[in-house]
């Protein structure tokens, strides 16, 4: 770790109202964009890794910051998100997971995978962001 790298830690450490995206796993590269651009309109979010499959998403190293973990279901690889939810949950314990896919009968099964904070379609896009303030408790920004 630089310095530069060891300061902007530093900085981060000290930014209590500020969440992390951990991951955003989804294979659809239109929609990494889509997820990217939601976050981008709240500055306390900050995307830190993008992964198209689960199995690239469980290669992150494990953390205990908070933040958001954006899951698709249908990926790229053999692994869904719905097996690979509590697989991410062990890596990142205080990670809110929200399960944002296509696959609306999966809602059911999502409720009771108790790594999966909430499920969301991707037709219901413009709530995803105001869901991930609800969830860290960061609340919309002032």
């Amino acid at each position: 770790m630089t310095s530069g790298e060891a300061m902007v830690a530093s900085d981060r450490a000290q930014e209590p109202n500020k969440a992390k995206i951990l991951v955003v796993v989804e294979d659809d590269p239109d929609v990494q964009f889509l997820v990217e651009a939601i976050f981008a309109m709240d500055p306390r979010f900050t995307i830190t890794a993008v992964a198209a499959s689960a199995e690239e998403a469980l290669e992150s190293p494990p953390t205990s910051e908070p933040g958001i973990i954006v899951l698709d279901h249908g990926l790229a690889g053999p692994l869904p998100g719905l097996a690979a939810a509590p697989m991410l949950k062990e890596r990142a314990p205080q990670a809110k997971i929200i399960m944002f896919t296509a696959h609306a009968a999966l809602q059911a099964r999502a409720a009771r995978e108790p790594a999966i904070d909430a499920f969301l379609l991707k037709t219901e896009s413009d709530k995803l962001l105001s869901l991930a303030q609800q969830l860290t408790g960061l609340g919309p920004p002032s």
